[in-house]
């Protein structure tokens, strides 16, 4: 698509829409967007309809489950013999998660019915400000400076930064991930309804008035983005959706940024933790091959929301997928900012800094925003000229794909290397390169154990390529605790080592209980240090809260309130400049 073009047309073979010349060039992607999001397999009627819904989605992800044990059996029947431990969890694994799909979804609908994920409208900084015993200006203060944060560069005399690392950016950025939730998608159903049917009409050789009907359509999806722009009114930001990700109801894509800073950030909303479907998205958990747009194969839920499908989409030179659009906008927008500050300043090109780009995401978001992310390091040149891909910023993703995924993720990261810089992160890439994937945890966080895969180091050459168990972390992981302990993170964010260094040695017994999964670089970590911090941040937002406690601790810790109470139990070490604070000690267990 040519964004300057007054039409809808992603294809060749595509009915051109004309559009209205009042709509903002910024905004046509979306347009074009929504007009190819694939229509639903559940017929329209059953939509409407609480309880069939979700369980026709949950009939049809059980035959994709079967069909997949099925063709697993009949093209490697000889995994009995040669691998008869992936075998046994490949078709004991996929139907245990199929019947615990549908245990979660009664346990869904009970919550909804009971009202337990409504919490009256709040925004969520008076939400988070529930946390606090001090005045909720205070968080406004702290995201202000992480505004302030998005245009600085960590080598800046002025700013904070531990390693390229810095609180109040990464507040902020948890924040717009967070706000994505409170877009009205009964709006954005709606206006793909009008588009599906003026589509229709112009197949069916009638005219209608197409530019007032894709305006209508426009301001129906600027209604349905009323309570991200409220949330956003104090701090003079701007927000558009880009892309629906191939579904409607379930994770989009938003672009935020603002007339007075130099940065764009896209954000890709998570899962709502009441939603049916975005769960089944979560489990899928087969792998395709993605080296089409990225690299190795990847979780086949996260890979086509974002990418085509299938390699015939892929080979397709005129479709355009929801990535594609995503950068379209974003290129157009970046130009649009950079001109705006020449005009402004009354500089040329060569002394106007490029605008800096950042992605960022919670949970099934950051999934996606490390899938993003990864797609713009492989292609760096797609997002133009006026621009600088910065850091990705991951809250709560689970692994996404697979040795190779990782092994090329690195690979490919170390290319962009400043061999003047002395700072380098766990791949060894210069921070002043300003390209850092952030993978942020909160404590004992279920989520970024999964999919089961073998996260241990030691364990990572004997996964072969075909096992289910064949899942790898990329990025710099920073983890934070409820319980103020000093954070921790794979550079040593708090010391002046380079990064944490491992050290060969035997497989131990908390080793072969990584074997399956559970596995973190800092479960066994020496906590010597521990801040003080406002009692009320353990305080429960939500009434179902109260279940989740024990045992069950991983699934709270996974809310998005639950990580801003970490990020501010750490505040002491961040605000600390004394440059007394050391990095907890690191247990015989961590090192391998």
């Amino acid at each position: 698509m040519d964004p300057k073009n007054n039409s809808l047309n992603d294809s060749n073979n595509d009915v051109a829409i004309n559009i209205s010349p009042k709509i903002d060039e910024v905004d046509r992607p979306h347009l074009v967007d929504l007009k190819n999001t694939p229509k639903s397999i559940v017929p329209e009627s059953l939509k409407n309809v609480p309880l069939i819904y979700p369980s026709v989605s949950y009939l049809i992800y059980f035959k994709r489950t079967l069909q997949n044990l099925f063709l697993t059996l009949l093209f490697d029947w000889t995994n009995i013999v040669t691998s008869p431990l992936n075998f046994l969890l490949t078709f004991v694994f996929f139907p245990l998660v199929a019947i615990i799909l549908f245990l979660l979804e009664i346990v869904l609908r009970f919550i909804s019915y009971m009202k337990w994920d409504v919490n009256d409208d709040e925004s969520v900084i008076q939400s988070w400000s529930r946390l606090l015993s001090s005045r909720p200006e205070r968080i406004v203060e702290n995201l202000r400076l992480g505004i302030k944060a998005l245009d600085e560069l960590p080598s800046s005399p002025e700013s904070k930064f531990r390693k390229g690392f810095n609180l109040n950016r990464v507040q902020f950025l948890l924040y717009l991930s967070t706000i994505l939730q409170e877009r009205d998608e009964k709006k954005v159903t709606e206006a793909y309804r009008m588009i599906s049917n003026l589509e229709k009409s112009l197949k069916d050789n009638k005219k209608p008035d197409d530019l007032q009907k894709i305006q209508q359509i426009y301001d129906i999806l600027k209604e349905s983005e009323i309570g991200i722009h409220k949330q956003l009114e104090e701090f003079n930001i701007k927000f558009t959706s880009l892309s629906e990700l191939n579904t409607l109801g379930g994770p989009y894509a938003g672009m935020f940024w603002s007339d007075e800073g130099n940065f764009i950030v896209i954000a890709l909303k998570g899962t709502t933790p009441t939603s049916f479907n975005d769960w089944l998205t979560n489990a899928t958990f087969q792998r395709m091959d993605a080296r089409s747009y990225l690299f190795g194969e990847v979780h086949e839920g996260f890979y086509i929301q974002l990418f085509p499908a299938d390699e015939y989409e892929s080979a397709r030179v005129d479709r355009r997928c929801p990535a594609s659009r995503i950068i379209d906008a974003v290129r157009i927008k970046s130009e649009s900012i950079r001109t705006s500050n020449m005009e402004k300043n009354n500089t040329t090109p060569e002394d106007t800094p490029l605008v800096n780009v950042y992605v960022t995401g919670h949970s099934l978001g950051g999934a996606l925003a490390t899938l993003l992310f990864s797609r713009l390091l492989k292609s760096s040149q797609s997002l133009g000229t006026h621009c600088l891909l910065r850091d990705g910023t991951a809250f709560a993703s689970p692994s996404i794909g697979d040795s190779d995924f990782s092994a090329e993720f690195s690979s490919i990261n170390n290319k962009h290397s400043d061999s003047l810089s002395e700072i380098s992160s766990i791949n060894n890439k210069p921070f002043d390169e300003y390209k850092t994937l952030w993978r942020i945890v909160c404590d004992n966080d279920i989520v970024p154990r999964v999919p089961i895969g073998h996260h241990h180091p030691k364990l990572q050459r004997y996964a072969k390529k075909v096992h289910i168990m064949n899942y790898f972390h990329v990025g710099n992981e920073v983890r934070f605790y409820q319980d103020g302990s000093t954070p921790s993170s794979m550079n040593n964010i708090f010391t002046d080592d380079k990064e944490l260094i491992f050290i060969e040695k035997g497989l131990s017994w908390k080793d072969w209980r990584s074997l399956f999964g559970l596995y973190d670089p800092f479960d066994y970590t020496k906590h010597d240090k521990k801040a003080t911090f406002d009692s009320k941040l353990d305080d429960k937002l939500y009434s179902y809260e109260k279940f989740l406690i024990g045992p069950l601790s991983p699934f709270r810790n996974h809310m998005s309130h639950r990580y801003f109470a970490a990020l501010e139990k750490s505040r002491e070490f961040f605000d600390n400049n004394n440059g007394d604070l050391k990095e907890k000690n690191i247990s015989e267990e961590n090192v391998v």
